[in-house]
């Protein structure tokens, strides 16, 4: 090989390669800088975060406006089981603000359209089940505090979050695990009608798992059990345009509740979280994934053929183009098309479940917890658990129960 063919060839890896970096990886991938990610750090020891939430919140805190909705997300979750419940809702409340004011019109949203911008450079809000899931979990706190007017107003905006692309339309706004808590907030709250409104709406949903025993006016007790590991986002296609969901299915299908008196309640999933994922049909960014995706494509080829073009030719060609100009039409090209980013954004909220039960009961006022058993498609019982229940008695002429498990089965 020639020096000029070698040389040539050296400029076309250069143009190609990025330089490696070292420190700190948000989840977007940039670097944090060590300063900001050690005054994160002493934030979380200023506000006495407790320690298992204390790496959400180093996340959070380090990684700025990018992801501070994915980590707010991941962070209220965590703590809303371990019964930090006011840390969770202050969480729930940030993610809520932060991606109202991204739906506002955000002109750094926009920025993924550029062929040049990463879509997981954008500030997270969530794809449509992750705001669903966001709202309905603050709902439910909101059950806990006995508001049920903004308990209700929150599981009617996570079905509106449940936006779908034109190509599934039957599946927009159709979390069943919704309804049936609207029903119970409703009920709770003394409108009956808006309860048996919600009912008939679940009724028609194609998301429903089986068979769930809806609340009643004399449901007085709430557990939300939660099972499994939510959908695992990855990117497919060539150019890992194409975001795709991979599901862990939990060996636990159904849920028993044993009730006082040798009582007992089966159901089946309010929610598939893995379901809502995977039906929400083309998002308008995939269309734009798929024309950066094209794009970068064609200066891939045009790269190969400029390349070769310039190895090939030694002197001044009958057209008049040396080998030089070849070469740098070649590495602009490459350029092009290193900087062209169609990588589908693959950051989630990674502690979602799989699904979602919602057993409501009608129970005693001295019982203080309640025996819960995971089952298996035969009925076997695959995870046993007692769930302590909160009594919720903040004024209200009626007094209330709940109870959060996860079972990681």
């Amino acid at each position: 090989m020639s020096v000029r063919q070698t040389v040539l060839i050296s400029l076309l890896t250069a143009a190609i390669s990025g330089c490696a970096s070292s420190g700190y990886k948000s989840a977007s991938g940039t670097d944090i800088d060590p300063k900001v990610y050690a005054q994160a750090q002493q934030r979380v020891i200023d506000e006495k975060i407790p320690d298992p939430l204390k790496d959400e919140f180093i996340a959070w805190y380090s990684e700025g406006p990018q992801n501070s909705v994915l980590h707010s997300m991941r962070a209220g979750l965590h703590a809303m089981r371990l019964g930090y419940y006011d840390i969770a809702k202050n969480c729930f409340d940030s993610a809520i603000r932060d991606v109202q004011a991204l739906q506002a019109g955000s002109d750094q949203a926009k920025r993924s359209e550029s062929k040049f911008v990463a879509e997981k450079e954008k500030w997270f809000k969530g794809e449509s089940y992750e705001r669903s899931a966001l709202y309905f979990y603050r709902g439910l706190l909101y059950l806990k505090d006995q508001d049920y007017g903004n308990a209700a107003a929150c599981f009617k905006r996570s079905e509106l979050e449940d936006i779908t692309g034109d190509d599934e339309p039957g599946f927009q706004g159709d979390w069943y695990s919704d309804e049936l808590a609207l029903a119970l907030a409703s009920y709770l709250n003394g409108y009956p009608g808006d309860s048996d409104a919600a009912l008939k709406r679940a009724a028609t949903y194609k998301s429903i798992q089986g068979k769930v025993p809806p609340p009643t006016p004399m449901t007085n007790t709430l557990i939300v059990v939660e099972v499994g590991t939510g959908p695992i986002k990855y990117a497919a296609g060539h150019y890992h345009e194409q975001l795709r969901f991979r599901e862990d299915p939990p060996a636990t299908v159904g849920v028993r509740a044993d009730l006082p008196y040798q009582q007992t309640l089966v159901s089946a999933a309010a929610e598939n979280i893995y379901f809502q994922a995977t039906t929400r049909g083309t998002r308008q960014v995939d269309y734009i994934l798929k024309g950066k995706a094209n794009f970068k494509e064609g200066t891939t080829v045009a790269t190969a053929a400029l390349a070769t073009a310039a190895i090939a030719t030694t002197d001044v060609d009958k057209s008049g183009i040396t080998s030089g100009a070849l070469a740098l039409a070649a590495i602009g090209t490459a350029i092009t098309s290193a900087l062209t980013t169609p990588e589908a954004d693959i950051r989630s909220w990674n502690n979602l479940p799989h699904s979602v039960y919602l057993l409501n009961l009608n129970i005693p006022d001295n019982i203080q917890a309640i025996a819960i058993s995971g089952l298996d498609a035969n009925g076997k019982t695959t995870v046993q658990a007692t769930v302590p229940l909160i009594t919720c008695n903040n004024g209200k002429a009626k007094p209330f129960k709940i109870g959060f498990i996860y079972l990681n089965n």
